[in-house]
């Protein structure tokens, strides 16, 4: 029996963590936070929350399209890129909710303004990296997969 406590145990938290997901953030150059908890999928209050962690960091420092580290001709080595990064950053939060019938997304983020968007977006829309609206998009796929699936904004289409 406790055998099978264990094995179900194990299994649940190994499940847990490849369930893991992404917070969208990252507009092409910055760092993604990481999903800690989802509700409302589909709902008309979808709700997501992240923060970022030294994983993020360590991800972004080694891709490093800044060219802090010195392996991209910067003065950091990752470790210290990581390290800069968890201590400027490493208490940040983020919320989004959406409405997934009405289409809306409002993203908080823990510094900077808040940001809202409504699906479909017009057919001239900047969708660009510069635009900040990739990591929005992603979002809304997250909270809203069957709006999202209608809005065609999944990358199956």
């Amino acid at each position: 029996m406790k055998i099978s406590l264990l094995s179900i145990a194990l299994f649940t938290f190994s499940l847990s963590a490849a369930q893991a997901a992404e917070f969208p953030l990252a507009s092409c150059a910055g760092w993604n936070g990481t999903l800690v908890s989802r509700s409302g999928t589909d709902s008309s209050a979808a709700v997501m929350e992240g923060n970022v962690n030294q994983a993020n960091f360590q991800e972004y420092c080694e891709r490093d399209p800044g060219g802090e580290t010195r392996a991209h001709g910067g003065k950091l080595t990752v470790k210290q890129c990581v390290a800069m990064y968890t201590k400027e950053n490493g208490r940040d939060t983020f919320r989004s909710t959406a409405n997934c019938s009405e289409g809306t997304l409002s993203f908080e983020p823990s510094a900077g303004t808040p940001q809202s968007v409504t699906f479909p977006l017009p057919e001239n829309s900047d969708v660009s990296c510069a635009s900040g609206m990739p990591p929005l998009i992603e979002q809304f796929r997250l909270l809203c997969p069957q709006a999202a699936q209608e809005f065609h904004l999944m990358d199956d289409e």
